[in-house]
């Protein structure tokens, strides 16, 4: 479905982390998972991905927008399939985060089979323009 490249999955939750990876692992997905944002940045200047999905907001100190602009200055190419996942998208701080960087919003709780199209549209946009 995506190719060779997983998707990265970033979520401070361990259960929410186990319960994604196996929901896209399910829908065809390979998946590396990260449980901490510096834990992301190290995976993502390690390897390729095919997209990213990211919590908002992480534990540590390093969240989702620093990965996102950490992507977005490092791996340009990978920003058009980035996706944030929020327990709460009507935060000022989300909205202007998603007015401000432009990159799809999903919030918790939301379908399985809603991610899961989500990630294939933004993995095969990525696709066509790429290939």
């Amino acid at each position: 479905m995506s190719g060779s490249l997983p998707i990265l999955v970033v979520e401070d939750e361990e259960i929410l982390l186990c319960f994604f990876k196996q929901a896209l692992e399910r829908g065809g997905f390979k998946v590396s998972a990260a449980s901490s944002g510096n834990e992301a940045l190290a995976l993502l200047e390690q390897k390729d991905f095919a997209g990213v999905v990211c919590d908002l907001r992480l534990e540590g100190g390093t969240g989702g927008p620093e990965i996102f602009e950490w992507v977005r200055k490092n791996r340009l190419q990978l920003s058009s399939c980035f996706l944030f996942i929020t327990g709460d998208a009507s935060d000022p701080r989300a909205v202007e985060l998603r007015e401000h960087i432009g990159a799809p919003f999903i919030e918790k709780p939301f379908r399985v089979a809603q991610l899961l199209e989500i990630l294939k549209k933004l993995t095969s946009e990525k696709a066509g323009v790429f290939a």
